[in-house]
């Protein structure tokens, strides 16, 4: 008891005489989600300080990239495109080799800033390239992502010969990679690109490309599709079958942006021109300016003026129609101007109460120092008088915190049990220790796919949230190893039709025990082949998974206590408000088998 004492006395007169700022701080996760929550300039700048204030020097280089990305994120939504740029920059300066698609989205990141915000186009194309040589070579996605950056930078700077060179590229590692929504974008991006240079016939190679996938499209690509199509139809002359095309790229463009409207309008307007068809030539015109200019490309505009000047001329018209179109073009201009002086003056305005802020800062600084020096020597005062209280109060929080403690490891260890059963582990090496004379080469990838999945069950059993496609990759590994251990019970499926431009993060190993279930149950004993399908789309709130098979169907006590299951869906309810949904196909149909419906939080960036 004396020496507890005398030690807490020591700690006390060292933390008064010193000011020692050391800040534990939260895990990642939790500023990521932080971000994305809508918080005022204050609130922001308090998060990116408090990172910046806890001591890194003791954790591993990825945790201090995640640290150093999250604060860039801060900066970026302060618009302080600068401080961003640091710290992003410092996000990627502890990765040596590419070894998981995080690490990507922090070159992802940088990038984007220098290309977007700054208009630096020399230092996005130089991390460009350094994430290039970081890449594996069999890594097609990430190195899609690299060339693709390469073309929207080349085409910015209009050099459209080396624009659609890399995105030629970009497209065959899209292809690769599996990626057709990707690969479809790229196509369509370079059959544009051609047609600025004018080039008909390459752009029309690339058209025919996409025409297999073209139940794939969205409405957007759809437009992009049939104008380009028209522009191909302009340069051979054909007219009529242009203005078709254009007809239906402006269906499409109604339910898209303004400037595809606009583009829409200007790209029939002209081809009937060229048929001297002035009636729809000046209908189409018109149109333009009925929307109003605000919010388009002024390169649109001077078409859209020269096309009005052009039908009038030909039509033999007075200028006093083409006034009302010149008075909406100077009003715009004068709209514009009017506004650029008022963003130049609420930049002002924000200096201004910026530098006001960091002086009241300032002085508050230091009247809280001198507050701080009195009030120390009030504290050990305190602090002595109720110092007997203290020591019985530490030793029952410590009594306390050892039974959470255990509590939590207990807990821990039963959700790793309930994710990766010990049976499979066993059964999986001692197959593959029996076996592996046999075909080696065979139970060598098994062997790989077995640790790797080993290693990333471990891994992820601390993480609140890990990327989709890793957990995707992780649950492969897991079908595949029973599928090696059952090589004719079943066969799978996994269907993802989520957009990947999209990074996704999921809580870990929530679909891997309903696979087991079907596997190691459902298809047990089963006289035909099962069959296991696993489909996700994305909703607005959350990822919706069905699991389907075909195997005996499952009993009303499946999700009991003690279950996986059950663990699951509490974690569901509790996260979203909707349970696991399982239905026997024997209740409403004439096959057997089971499908489960799960609804799964997701965070993205």
């Amino acid at each position: 008891m004396n020496k507890t004492f005398c030690l807490l006395l020591f700690c006390i007169a060292i933390a008064c005489k010193e000011k020692v700022n050391k800040t534990q701080g939260k895990p990642p996760s939790f500023y990521f989600l932080k971000s994305k929550d809508g918080l005022s300039k204050d609130s922001l700048q308090f998060y990116a300080n408090k990172i910046q204030a806890i001591d890194t020097s003791e954790i591993s280089d990825s945790l201090k990239a995640e640290y150093a990305f999250m604060t860039g994120r801060f900066y970026y939504k302060l618009k302080d495109y600068d401080g961003a740029i640091l710290h992003f920059d410092k996000a990627t300066s502890f990765t040596k080799k590419i070894t998981n698609n995080r690490q990507v989205l922090h070159f992802r990141a940088l990038i984007a800033v220098y290309r977007r915000k700054k208009q630096d186009y020399l230092n996005a194309s130089g991390v460009n390239e350094k994430l290039l040589h970081l890449i594996d070579s069999t890594d097609y996605k990430n190195l899609a992502f690299v060339y693709t950056n390469k073309y929207q930078i080349n085409r910015t700077l209009a050099k459209y010969n080396e624009a659609s060179e890399n995105n030629l590229i970009a497209a065959k590692l899209y292809l690769k990679a599996n990626d057709t929504i990707n690969y479809l974008i790229a196509t369509l991006d370079n059959a544009v690109t051609y047609s600025r240079l004018e080039k008909a016939n390459k752009a029309h190679k690339e058209l025919m490309k996409v025409i297999p996938y073209q139940h794939l499209m969205n409405k957007s690509m759809k437009y992009q599709f049939h104008a380009t199509e028209g522009y191909v139809y302009n340069q051979k002359n054909k007219y009529k079958e242009a203005i078709n095309s254009y007809k239906k790229s402006l269906s499409y463009s109604k339910t898209s942006s303004k400037s595809e409207v606009v583009n829409a309008y200007l790209n029939l307007s002209t081809t009937y021109l060229k048929l001297n068809s002035l009636r729809f030539a000046e209908k189409y015109v018109d149109s333009i300016f009925n929307l109003g200019l605000e919010g388009i490309d002024f390169t649109d505009k001077k078409e859209a003026l020269k096309n009005a000047l052009e039908v009038d001329y030909l039509q033999q018209k007075g200028i006093e129609n083409l006034m009302p179109k010149l008075d909406s073009l100077l009003s715009y201009l004068e709209k514009s101007y009017d506004q650029r002086i008022n963003n130049e003056l609420h930049v002002l305005n924000e200096s201004f109460e910026n530098e006001r802020k960091l002086q009241k800062e300032k002085n508050e600084a230091q009247i809280e120092s001198l507050t701080f020096e009195r009030n120390q020597y009030i504290l050990l005062v305190l602090l002595l008088v109720l110092i007997v209280a203290g020591t019985f109060i530490l030793n029952f929080y410590r009594q306390r915190k050892f039974k959470i403690e255990k509590q939590n490891f207990l807990l821990q260890q039963r959700l790793l049990r309930s994710q990766m059963n010990p049976h499979f582990i066993f059964n999986s090496l001692s197959l593959i220790k029996q076996s592996v004379t046999t075909n080696t080469e065979q139970y060598s990838k098994y062997i790989v796919k077995l640790s790797r999945l080993l290693r990333t069950v471990f891994d992820n059993s601390t993480q609140d949230f890990v990327a989709l496609e890793d957990e995707l990759t992780s649950l492969q590994d897991y079908i595949e190893l029973q599928q090696f251990r059952f090589p004719d019970r079943f066969s799978y499926k996994i269907n993802n039709q989520i957009n990947t431009n999209t990074e996704l993060f999921v809580p870990p190993m929530l679909l891997q025990p309903f696979a087991e279930n079907a596997i190691i149950h459902a298809f047990g004993g089963l006289e035909s082949k099962g069959h296991l399908e696993i489909s996700l789309k994305k909703e607005k709130n959350y990822l919706v998974c069905i699991i389907d098979d075909n195997g005996k169907g499952f009993e009303k006590q499946t999700k009991k206590k003690q279950s996986s299951v059950y663990l699951i869906d509490q974690f569901l309810l509790k996260m979203t408000g909707e349970k696991i949904k399982m239905t026997n196909k024997s209740d409403h149909l004439a096959s057997t088998g089971t499908i489960i419906e799960l609804k799964i939080p997701y965070t993205e960036l």
